[in-house]
């Protein structure tokens, strides 16, 4: 007949239960950096199509006139628009373009004012689902570049 102390003594099955219970933890763990990584990737790839946008428009004889191509080059990487988007879902409506003047107060080269191109975009990340777990809702991913217009007058 047992009693409670042979219970207490016996450690048959005690790694089976340990696993029981760590290996839930270790696959939320595991799949968070998975979900997170994915983020950081895509948060990577809309800074390098605002980067590739901004440096088309710096170059161009008159931006204000490109700004659909610069936003077709920052979704797809060509002016066209076609090709395989950066980032599944983010579109157009998602960059804000500005052109802007900026005073120069002689401390950079060129006329009294320098033309500045901003590009900004805001994207709802879906993802894998375990950062909207951990937030709560949604999950903005958030970035934005500036450049200075070269050839602009």
């Amino acid at each position: 007949m047992f009693t409670l102390s042979s219970y207490r003594k016996n450690d048959d099955g005690a790694v089976a239960v340990e696993g029981a219970i760590l290996f839930p933890i270790l696959a939320l763990i595991g799949f968070g950096i998975v979900d997170l990584s994915m983020m950081m990737l895509q948060t990577h790839k809309m800074e390098q199509g605002l980067m590739a946008s901004a440096s088309y428009l710096a170059r161009a004889e008159s931006p204000a006139q490109l700004t659909s191509q610069a936003k077709n080059i920052a979704m797809t990487g060509r002016p066209d628009g076609t090709g395989p988007e950066r980032v599944t879902g983010w579109n157009e409506s998602n960059i804000t373009l500005t052109i802007r003047n900026v005073a120069n107060n002689g401390q950079y080269r060129g006329g009294a004012v320098i033309k500045v191109a901003e590009l900004s975009s805001e994207y709802d990340y879906t993802g894998l689902g375990f950062i909207r777990l951990v937030t709560g809702g949604t999950t903005k991913i958030r970035t934005d570049h500036e450049e200075r217009l070269v050839h602009a007058q």
